[in-house]
């Protein structure tokens, strides 16, 4: 499957976490900011950094953001940058756009323009948001709670041919398996005798942090 393309608009503390968030996992970020300098102190790290005003559609166009499959619109206080970068990039076809909040107020507002999920800076950071947006769907990784989330991963090597029961995966790392999907199959809450196939796919539950340590210990996608 495809990489995922990532965008972030708007530089501030939020936004410039969420995308070396990203782009330290490997994901492909095109970064967007009006302010010249916050750009030149990203662009190395991240895949594309252009400075362009989100409240221009043609602006947001031409940098490249109808090519990203999620974006992060990150901007603080200024409502209404926000409310327009929010419409403007439903406009232009992307699938999904995650918009940040500054009041209760303008998140309704974000959501009756079509944001597809609306975060608030006092219950989510840039980083955590980050990691629940990683995933081959970014609905696959559903947040529970400002701590804890699911996500649906390959099933590491090791576990191939192993019932659940004697890996002990909760108490190693924290995490449970709330399903396997097996070819077009799939196990609810499987019974821990069932034996781990090398092509399932596995859905945890736990926190944030112990699913990243999960993943990063099996390598996996």
């Amino acid at each position: 499957m495809a990489k995922k393309n990532f965008g972030v608009i708007g530089l501030g503390k939020f936004g410039t976490s969420a995308a070396l968030t990203l782009a330290q996992e490997g994901k492909h970020v095109l970064a967007i900011d009006k302010d010249e300098a916050r750009i030149n102190s990203i662009k190395d790290y991240v895949t594309w950094a252009r400075q362009a005003d989100s409240t221009n559609k043609d602006a947001l166009v031409e940098a490249g953001i109808a090519n990203c499959d999620v974006v992060i619109v990150a901007i603080g206080e200024d409502i209404d940058a926000s409310v327009l970068a929010t419409l403007n990039l439903k406009e232009v076809g992307v699938e999904y756009v995650v918009a940040k909040a500054s009041t209760e107020q303008h998140g309704k507002i974000l959501s009756k323009i079509g944001a597809d999920r609306v975060v608030h800076p006092e219950g989510d950071t840039g980083k955590r948001l980050a990691w629940q947006l990683m995933s081959s769907d970014v609905l696959e990784f559903i947040e529970l709670s400002p701590l804890y989330a699911v996500k649906e991963v390959s099933v590491p090597k090791q576990f191939v041919n192993k019932a659940i029961k004697h890996l002990h995966i909760g108490t190693n790392f924290g995490v449970l398996v709330l399903a396997i999907q097996r070819g077009a199959d799939r196990l609810i809450v499987p019974s821990t005798d069932i034996r781990f196939h090398a092509e399932d796919k596995i859905t945890v539950v736990g926190k944030t942090e112990d699913i990243k340590h999960f993943s990063e210990h099996f390598r996996l996608k």
